[in-house]
């Protein structure tokens, strides 16, 4: 009884926290290949040139820093692990490939207080990832997640990225 009743701390503690930091912004799509049974995949193993990109204001793309890229596969093992999946250096049962960026120049078309149409600053960022079978090369599962660039302090830019994982993953 007392783990049922940690168990439930534990989730109303994570639903509270989660629901401090907007994600309505935040959309999430799931592909997943009919025949796939999720319960026979336990190893994954990230695949190399999995990574992020950004654009600077002048459109110009580049490499993102390795410690951003080191935030996603923490986030991204988490949420694996929560569902019984782990992490090896060899012979997995799946990969798990992904590409995230952040678009800085981007524009949206708003009304102004005074009903016109103005353009302003709208960066975006997106990602997409791929559970991909180790033996067949076959895609499992493709998911993207796209939302806006927000000035949240780190710690709620970790948990707004989290959730787009944890929602990437959903279900498997």
């Amino acid at each position: 009884m007392r783990k049922i009743i940690s168990a439930a701390a534990v989730m109303i503690l994570a639903a509270v926290l989660t629901a401090c930091v907007p994600t309505d912004d935040i959309q999430v799509t799931n592909k997943t290949s009919k025949k796939v049974n999720f319960k026979g995949y336990k190893r994954y193993q990230f695949l190399e040139g999995s990574g992020l990109v950004e654009s600077d204001k002048k459109g110009n793309m580049k490499s993102s820093d390795d410690e951003s890229a080191a935030l996603i596969e923490h986030l991204i093992n988490e949420a694996l692990q929560k569902r019984g999946k782990y992490p090896v250096s060899k012979d997995p049962d799946f990969y798990v490939a992904y590409l995230g960026g952040k678009e800085m120049s981007e524009v949206e078309d708003k009304l102004n207080a005074e009903g016109k149409r103005e353009l302003s600053e709208a960066p975006s960022a997106a990602m997409i990832l791929m559970l991909i079978d180790a033996d067949s090369g076959a895609i499992l599962r493709i998911s993207t997640a796209e939302g806006k660039v927000t000035n949240l302090p780190e710690a709620e830019q970790k948990k707004r990225i989290s959730y787009a994982i944890d929602n990437m993953l959903k279900g498997i």
